[in-house]
């Protein structure tokens, strides 16, 4: 099953970086996605989705409301047991 093989941060930094359009170098663990990254309410679902679809997860409500910044999103992924390395 795809959600328990190990991934990569790079790749998942790299989806972000073209959903928000900006240089994968911006996305930090500690950038907020609205306030440093300024994305938009659109491109947060855009990626929600995109990571569900990638790594075989279904986020809950909670869980996508609660991303707020690239960290969020490496805690949420190890939190549903996939091994996120560099």
């Amino acid at each position: 099953m795809a959600h328990r093989e190990a991934v990569s941060a790079a790749v998942l930094r790299d989806l972000a970086a073209e959903i928000f359009e900006v240089s994968p170098d911006e996305i930090t663990e500690g950038a907020a996605f609205y306030e440093d990254l300024g994305i938009d309410s659109v491109q947060k679902v855009e990626f929600v989705v995109r990571v569900e679809r990638q790594f075989g997860v279904r986020l809950t409500d909670e869980e996508a409301a609660g991303l707020q910044d690239f960290g969020d999103a490496l805690a949420v992924l190890r939190n549903r047991g996939i091994s996120v390395g560099p």
